[in-house]
């Protein structure tokens, strides 16, 4: 009877469950001159459906493929970061240090600060243009949520 209370908090312990971390399909770096040349180096992961074993009851889309693709972008003064160069689908843009961009798409252009950490949602339906504008080299993380 002793034992009780501790089995009882064992079973009630082991019976909650947290979904699994969804890992990127794919990341990189790429370092953008002021001239528009891009020099990229990427690293991809496998699915899991191509090493586990199919499941005959669940089927879940995320067995396949993760929908992320994390890529650090670092802009050279002058460099651009256009939407055209990133395939589709929502955008979160993280800034990894301070600098300043500007948005060349948008009529009239705005400035837009960037600090480390700050994070900026861009929709797949509006084209973005971001100039680094400051004296040093930006870096940002791009995560495409492609559906």
């Amino acid at each position: 009877m002793r034992y009780l209370p501790v089995f009882c908090l064992f079973a009630v312990l082991n019976g909650f469950t947290a979904p699994a971390q969804v890992l990127p399909t794919s990341s990189g770096s790429c370092t953008v001159a002021a001239s528009g040349t891009m020099g990229c180096n990427w690293m991809s992961g496998l699915g899991r459906r191509l090493y586990a074993t199919p499941s005959k009851t669940t089927d879940s889309p995320d067995d396949y493929r993760s929908a992320l693709f994390v890529t650090q972008f670092r802009l050279a003064p002058g460099a651009s970061l256009d939407s055209q160069t990133i395939v589709g689908g929502e955008v979160l843009i993280v800034g990894r240090n301070d600098g300043e961009v500007i948005n060349e798409k948008k009529s009239p252009p705005n400035n837009i600060n960037i600090s480390d950490g700050s994070v900026m949602l861009m929709q797949s339906e509006d084209p973005y243009l971001l100039r680094n504008i400051g004296k040093a080299n930006l870096e940002l993380l791009v995560i495409e949520i492609r559906k």
